[in-house]
């Protein structure tokens, strides 16, 4: 003969039964966001997150006479050219945005791909540099340049649009097609120096 429930027992049963089947599982790894998942949010994506080992390097506020420089800050992303490169296109941060760290690079630049032959980093973009300013356009040259300098094994950089051989501007604006280096754009990088104290004057030292 069967013993029967309490009707109190029952209803904890299907309580707990109802409990679990409302909840939501914890995911043990993490996963990527669909295209059509972030769209419901409505937020325009910006840069990665300031960690890591890798390099990419932004625009520092203008100074007194409107000059930018490039500030070195580290990205969360695979050491390789691709990665690199498509980080630096993503912009600064939300935190990097309210230091007023910038970018030259416009917002529709794409890395079409990128391959190292010995020692020089060939990159080709599509053609939306095509359309920034004389001054906007060094900027940038000099913001992938100089992330592309960080990567191992890179002396030399040439950036092509869509293929094609382009003539880009040196630090001194002045336009060439060979490769690229850091020391092309002297006096751009923000130095990581401290800045020494003022030598006294003798009668100070006296």
């Amino acid at each position: 003969m069967s013993r029967r429930l309490p009707a109190r027992a029952i209803a904890l049963v299907a309580a707990s039964a109802l409990l679990t089947a409302c909840a939501i599982s914890e995911e043990t790894s993490p996963r990527d966001i669909s295209e059509e998942q972030q769209g419901v949010f409505d937020v325009r994506a910006s840069g990665d997150e300031a960690a890591g080992d890798s390099r990419i390097f932004l625009l520092t506020p203008g100074e007194e006479d409107g000059q930018q420089h490039l500030r070195a800050v580290s990205r969360d992303v695979a050491n390789t050219p691709n990665d690199v490169l498509r980080s630096l296109f993503a912009g600064p941060n939300a935190d990097e945005q309210e230091q007023l760290l910038d970018t030259a690079l416009p917002d529709d630049l794409a890395l079409n791909g990128a391959r190292i032959t010995a020692d020089l980093l060939t990159i080709d973009v599509n053609d939306a540099l095509r359309g920034l300013s004389q001054d906007g356009l060094r900027l940038a040259i000099a913001q992938i340049v100089s992330t592309a300098s960080e990567l191992p094994d890179v002396a030399e950089v040439a950036i092509r649009v869509d293929g094609e051989t382009q003539s880009w501007p040196l630090g001194d604006g002045e336009l060439t097609e060979r490769p690229l280096t850091r020391f092309d754009y002297p006096g751009l990088v923000e130095s990581t120096q401290p800045e020494f104290p003022p030598v006294p004057a003798a009668s100070e030292r006296a």
